[in-house]
């Protein structure tokens, strides 16, 4: 379908008379809109295409219907740019790997991994349906303190069954978070593993001091590129914590290199800090420690950072999304019509005196964490776990009384008698001349310069691993942006600086070429061509011009 834009006023029209209604121009723009290919189309003769969903900068998402059943999943497909990269493509199944690892109700379900028959990989996993949690944040601004409990407790629970079968998700954000309110409660998804850390797989997918995951959500030690374990995690639900309940992301700036300083250096603000209303010290306890700048600091696993947060709200759980209005997308009604079952929705019932709070559903499988953490343990000197007896309880507790008894005097009588006891006296203490222990040097801590020093090398590290993706894919315009983001941080970057004159190299050599070409002296044109794919083999347009000055010879030209 054609889309006609007026070259005097700017209006769009979807078909053309001849002038503009508008203003009765005649001159227009006319755009072919670019159809997907992939609509329609069916994947391993299992599942067709209806529509796409979304794209990143690594591949796209589309919704598809699995033959047969009409069952509906989410299919990601890599970009075919990046499925004959090795290490790319290992990355990619890392994630399905992850997806697999995480059975969970709280995670999104994995469907299947496979290879199309244009050789794209692509990942076959649930389709969530709901609104995601950045939605909801943005609507609401600040969600009750019950409702953040809720999905922060559902989160948890499916971080800590990840965490303990070896899988760091590493990217958590509000984003990846899909809520839907069903008959009984709100129940969250956690979504995207896509740059999950398998512990013990052998072989790091992430470079050396690279930095992988988002700045607003990333711990000081993925910002300084050190290594990762599950308390990242930790860091990022505290964040996501905070800011469900302020509506304020509390590390924020205009750049990448403003925010992950912030994140190495800045203290936490507390609740009050943000609105005099958010009076409540012990959740911002909670939350104050699960950011604490070094990881040993933390709350040590999700299982103690839930329990923590259950504690420090006893009197506000049980009374979870009691006035959140259903969200969009919402298909428990159509579900339930259908006949299916609809999926069981994690709730917490109203906390009991004296027990706690427990799950209102409990999770197949076995007790859940929310369910272990939320079981309330009296305190030391609770009055309440002084039980008064039943009246079965008498005579046992009688009879246990005589037979204490017997047995104290029975011990008694054996005892010795003190003048029977005759006591050596104590040896000698050997006399130990006690070393004065030598002080150690003082450790030098980092200062802010050094740190932010060491957070601009590790983002121009990842910059330039991108921008060598870009450049080795041909597309030099990409590639150069990338570069001045490495220069904008180091300014002095050798190989950022290199790379950039190789580009500007390439592209006045091919404009000379191209000016050659059109003068139609191929001869002149086609040896500066073959200079260029030298440069770069993938080069945009050069290969093309190569073979219609007559030179179908292409050695080293990737195809």
């Amino acid at each position: 379908m054609a889309v006609f834009i007026c070259q005097s006023c700017g209006n769009e029209h979807s078909s053309w008379e001849g002038k503009c209604p508008n203003c009765g121009h005649t001159e227009i723009i006319k755009l072919n809109q670019l159809t997907d290919r992939m609509i329609e189309k069916t994947i391993k003769g299992k599942y067709k295409i209806v529509r796409k969903l979304g794209q990143g900068g690594m591949g796209a998402v589309y919704l598809a219907e699995q033959l047969g059943i009409g069952h509906r999943v989410a299919l990601k497909f890599l970009k075919n740019e990046f499925s004959s990269d090795v290490e790319i493509a290992r990355r990619f199944m890392n994630e399905a790997k992850s997806y697999a690892r995480v059975a969970h109700p709280n995670a999104v379900v994995f469907h299947d991994f496979g290879q199309d028959d244009d050789g794209n990989l692509f990942i076959a996993m649930e389709y969530c349906e709901g609104t995601d949690l950045k939605k909801v944040i943005a609507d609401a601004r600040r969600m009750p303190v019950a409702d953040v409990v809720e999905v922060v407790l559902q989160v948890a629970d499916v971080l800590a069954n990840a965490h303990s079968k070896g899988v760091i998700h590493r990217d958590l954000k509000p984003e990846n978070i899909m809520l839907r309110k069903g008959m009984r409660g709100v129940h969250a998804k956690v979504l995207d593993f896509g740059i999950a850390r398998l512990m013990g797989e052998g072989t790091r997918l992430t470079v050396q001091g690279a930095i992988a995951g988002t700045p607003r959500y990333m711990s000081p030690e993925q910002v300084e590129g050190k290594e990762v374990d599950h308390r990242a995690d930790v860091y990022a639900l505290g964040i996501l914590t905070f800011e469900c309940l302020t509506g304020v992301q509390p590390f924020d700036g205009n750049t990448i290199t403003e925010i992950l300083r912030k994140q190495v250096l800045e203290p936490m603000p507390h609740l009050k800090d943000i609105s005099t209303d958010l009076d409540f010290p012990e959740i911002d306890k909670v939350i104050q420690r699960a950011v604490a700048k070094k990881k040993e600091d933390r709350w040590p696993d999700m299982l103690a950072f839930a329990s923590a947060l259950s504690q420090a709200t006893p009197t506000l759980a049980g009374k979870a999304f009691a006035g959140l209005a259903p969200l969009e997308g919402d298909g428990t009604q159509q579900t339930i019509m259908r006949g299916e079952t609809p999926m069981p929705a994690v709730g917490l019932a109203s906390p009991v005196p004296g027990a706690g709070t427990q799950l209102a559903t409990p999770v197949p499988g076995g007790a859940s964490l929310l369910s272990r953490t939320l079981e309330g343990a009296p305190s030391p000197g609770d009055s309440s776990i002084i039980k008064p007896p039943t009246k079965s309880s008498g005579p046992m507790l009688a009879v246990g009384a005589v037979v204490v008894i017997a047995l104290a005097i029975g011990g008694w009588a054996l005892l010795p008698r003190k003048s029977d006891v005759v006591v050596p006296p104590p040896p000698p203490r050997p006399v130990v001349e006690v070393q004065p222990t030598p002080e150690p040097p003082p450790v030098k801590q980092p200062g802010a310069d050094d740190i932010a020093r060491a957070i601009n090398a590790n983002l121009a590290l990842t910059q330039m691993a991108q921008a060598r993706t870009e450049f080795e894919n041909g597309n030099l315009d990409a590639a150069d942006n990338y570069l001045r983001s490495v220069l904008a941080v180091v300014s002095d970057h050798a190989d950022a600086t290199a790379m950039r004159e190789t580009i500007a190299t390439i592209k006045k050599k091919t404009d000379q070429a191209q000016a050659f070409q059109r003068a139609g002296q191929c001869d002149r044109a086609s040896p500066i061509y073959r200079d260029v794919l030298k440069l770069n083999a993938r080069a945009p347009g050069v290969a093309g011009s190569l073979k219609a000055c007559g030179d179908a010879e292409l050695p080293g030209v990737i195809q």
